[in-house]
Order: C-alpha cells, then sequence, then structure tokens
C-alpha cells in the first residue's frame, strides 16, 4: 500500500477494528490502513493461514475464523473480536463475492446473494450493535458499483449489493440517535484477487483484462485497494463525524454513464 494515499487521522489511535474478508483485497488495505492509525485490528475469514499472514503483517493484528453465511459463526465472531481487542469501536462489512450460485436468473441465486451481502451484513452490525453503541462507534459497508449500473449478467450480486444500499440508509437512520454512523462504499473495477481470478478463468492474464475494463471508467483506469481503504478509514474516522447514511461512489466515474458518451452522436 503506497504510504501517499493512507489519510493519518489522530482520533483512529487506539480503536478496535473488524475486518471482514480482511485477507486480501480492499480488506487487507483497509487492514494496512487501520493499522498504520495505530488501531488494533482483527481480520476475519475463512481461510486461518491467509489471515495470519496478514495479521503477522500487523502491530496489533488478530485473526479470525469464520463463514459469513452461517448466523452463529457470525454471532461468535464479533463476540471473539470484542474479547480479543478489547473492545470494539469500528466494523467494516468488506466480506462478500460473486460465486456460481449468484450467476444465475433463478430464485436461488437471489437468495444465496442477499444471504451473503444483506442478512450477512446485518446479523453483523446486530451482533456488534451493544459494543457500537457504548463506544459511538462506525460501520462502514462495502457496496458495489453493480448497484446502480444494469446488467444483463450477475443480476442476483447487483440486487443484492442495492439492497445493501438500502440497508445502510436504514441503519444509519436507525443508530443516529445512538451515536453510531454507518455509511458504505460503492467501489467499481478494484485491481484484486477476485479479477485475477476472473481473468483465470477466462483465458486471459489479468493485465488484459483490466485494461479492457479501464475504458469502462471516465478515468480510463481501474481502481486499486489502497484507493478503497482510503475513504473507508475516512468515514470511520471522526473527520467524518456528521456523515451518515452515505453511499459514497469510489468508481473513477464509471457510474457517469461514460460507457454510453465515450464518442459523439454526432460523429
Amino acid at each position: 500500500m503506497s504510504s501517499s494515499t493512507i489519510p493519518i487521522i489522530p482520533d483512529l489511535q487506539g480503536k478496535r477494528v473488524l475486518v471482514t474478508g480482511g485477507s486480501a483485497g480492499i480488506g487487507k488495505a483497509a487492514a494496512f490502513a487501520f493499522d498504520a492509525n495505530g488501531c488494533s485490528v482483527a481480520v476475519l475469514g475463512r481461510r486461518l493461514e491467509r489471515l495470519d499472514a496478514v495479521a503477522s503483517q500487523l502491530k496489533h493484528g488478530v485473526s479470525i475464523v469464520a463463514d459469513l453465511t452461517k448466523e452463529d459463526d457470525m454471532n461468535r465472531a464479533v463476540k471473539e473480536a470484542i474479547e480479543k481487542l478489547g473492545g470494539l469501536d469500528i466494523l467494516v462489512n468488506n466480506g462478500g463475492a460473486v460465486t456460481e450460485e449468484m450467476m444465475g436468473k433463478d430464485e436461488a441465486a437471489f437468495i444465496t446473494a442477499l444471504e451473503l451481502h444483506v442478512t450477512g451484513n446485518l446479523t453483523l452490525i446486530r451482533a456488534a450493535e451493544e459494543e457500537l453503541i457504548r463506544n459511538k462507534g462506525a460501520v462502514v459497508n462495502i457496496s458495489s458499483g453493480a448497484s446502480i449500473i444494469p446488467r444483463k449478467e450477475n443480476v442476483a450480486y447487483g440486487v443484492a449489493k442495492a439492497a445493501q444500499d438500502k440497508l445502510t440508509k436504514d441503519l444509519a437512520f436507525e443508530f443516529a440517535p445512538k451515536g453510531v454512523r454507518v455509511n458504505s462504499i460503492l467501489p467499481a473495477v478494484i485491481d484484486t484477487e477476485a479479477i485475477a481470478s476472473a481473468a483465470e478463468r477466462g483465458g486471459v492474464p489479468k493485465e488484459t483484462l483490466l485494461a479492457k475494463l479501464a475504458p469502462h471508467h471516465a478515468m480510463n483506469r481501474t481502481g486499486e485497494p489502497d484507493e478503497v481503504a482510503a475513504p473507508i478509514v475516512f468515514l470511520a474516522s471522526d473527520a467524518a463525524s456528521f456523515i451518515t447514511g452515505v453511499n459514497l461512489l469510489v468508481d473513477g466515474g464509471a457510474t457517469l454513464g461514460y460507457w454510453f458518451n465515450r464518442s459523439s452522436f454526432l460523429e
């Protein structure tokens, strides 16, 4: 992660943070960004070896293994994070994926996507609710530009992310009087392991896929994980103390309709 992109915000010093999906991509970048701000960070995921590889590089990092599709796992994970960190101030709901089960257009695809990205987020937030209220904490949900842009494929994923954005606003409204802020970030294409996997499935180098996707962004490039981690840190901090219920686009202009307006209608 480039040190120049990490906002250093004094009030974050000593905060206790739980980052789901923390072993790779945006979650990993967020863990390092909070670590650079003097936070204690718990990274949550399904693979202990990968989590430990991240946690071992943090000054105050711990690993928590849990499955975000299992309610008991999530309740136990939040309790474990509070015990290991000595409390919880910030929850980053980054865990998510586009799986084969979500690729269909039947009911099962939508249920699978909603369970991971909507009810899963809600379960974690409810499990952490009492602790977050006690500490006047913050929640940052990681959504997607797919919640805004219509697509022929991955429809279930996009619908689930749109529902996640609405959940963010509803929970922000509920928790605002209790001193807890809830916001979300909507990235576009970010150079993560998920892109590498997609390129592998398509039989092309990752760089080729990124180059193909770049023109779909007004900035004519894809993003880096630390470019998402920076606004995550900002929204979690007191620098954003009067911001709640925001679905913040971090998308290089991808949702500006640039794909539609790349050339003049008169040409």
